[in-house]
């Protein structure tokens, strides 16, 4: 708290008010302002991460322009319900929790 005088008039107090809600105004915007700022960050984070592993994935495809998202996905189903997938992904989940 500051040790500055409160104000002793009707008038005083209204004008202190004003400002106080003005202040209050101007922290609610720039809250506003960083979440959308992290909401950003966050979908441009996401959208790397999707290129990235999209290309990883299509590094692995022969001719992966000819092939359907509907059998690209076909494809994953069957390879991570292969039993040394499961367990080599278990694995990298395991050794992640533990860092």
């Amino acid at each position: 708290m500051t040790n500055r005088k409160m104000p002793d008039t009707l008038e005083g107090l209204d004008a202190e008010r004003k400002e106080a809600e003005k202040k209050v105004r101007y922290w609610e915007n720039r809250e506003k302002i960083l979440k959308h700022q992290q909401t950003q960050l966050t979908r441009k984070e996401r959208t790397n991460r999707l290129c990235i592993r999209a290309g990883m994935l299509e590094s692995f495809l022969k001719k992966p322009e000819q092939l359907t998202n509907e059998q690209v996905m076909e494809l994953l189903k069957v390879a991570f319900r292969q039993p040394d997938v499961m367990g080599f992904l278990s694995e990298m989940l395991k050794g992640e929790t533990e860092m």
